[in-house]
């Protein structure tokens, strides 16, 4: 507690997550919530986001939204909602493939869901943010952001050259970002999670989550809700002088 306001609680802030319809979106949206933010959900998908929101009542809301398209923008930039927390989720790998078998167009798009929808949304609400005096971005990258990946982690029939370089590409906009807004009032800041197993498996193989899991010093994967402190933190009152950091939050896979 500081002047009797208690640092984490995010009472009176609006909160936009994108990929909100599922998996680790689901729970930072559910995280949000419970500390005490509106939450604005956006994903392609009605129904995901329909479920993702069936426990939570007015004022919180979601929007169906297609990140890669013009008019989402605009639609954003329309809201009556203040968006003063934003947290780029939105992303993945939606061409995995072996090394050497991506082509140049799943490149493009694979960045263009984790990169450049990003910088899109920073570009549409910091300059919002900055005007109140307050905001606080948080980007969703990877471990794979700060490290490449081991073949032997993989599906024999995958692989996440283009996820790795977009996440990489990330922590710089994260980076290049932080050197831009110091002054500003908001803050950002990048979340690399580790290996996250809220789907039945990778790839088909069930084996390979027991040998992720094997991969990590404590000895499990991670689930959604092990990232909610981590985000209410950089979305708090009290993260103010955390700018420009990457919290990587994997369990230790990284440390080995």
């Amino acid at each position: 507690m500081v002047g009797g306001k208690h640092l984490f609680d995010l009472t009176g802030h609006t909160a936009l997550v994108t990929g909100g319809g599922y998996g680790l979106g689901r729970g930072l949206v559910h995280g949000l919530a419970a500390h005490g933010a509106t939450v604005i959900g956006l994903a392609r998908s009605a129904d995901a986001l329909r479920d993702t929101f069936a426990s939570l009542g007015s004022p919180h809301r979601y929007i169906v939204g297609d990140l890669t398209t013009d008019d989402l923008y605009e639609t954003l930039d329309e809201i009556p909602e203040h968006v003063d927390i934003l947290v780029n989720n939105a992303g993945g790998d939606p061409h995995s493939k072996p090394w050497g078998s991506q082509t140049p167009d799943e490149w493009r798009a694979t960045y263009e869901i984790n990169v450049i929808a990003a910088a899109r949304l920073c570009d549409l609400f910091i300059p919002k943010m900055a005007a109140r005096g307050w905001g606080r971005i948080i980007n969703i990258s990877s471990i794979y952001g700060s490290i490449g990946q081991n073949p032997d982690n993989t599906g024999r029939s995958a692989g996440a050259g283009a996820y790795t370089a977009a996440k990489h590409g990330l922590i710089g906009l994260t980076n290049y970002l932080a050197c831009q807004i110091g002054r500003t009032g908001v803050t950002v800041n990048t979340l690399s999670p580790g290996m996250i197993t809220w789907m039945d498996t990778p790839d088909g193989e069930p084996e390979l989550w027991q040998h992720l899991a094997s991969q990590t010093p404590v000895g499990r994967n991670s689930q959604p809700e092990d990232y909610v402190t981590s985000v209410v933190f950089l979305s708090s009152e009290g993260s103010s002088f955390v700018h420009g950091a990457n919290l990587i939050v994997d369990g230790g896979w990284s440390t080995w």
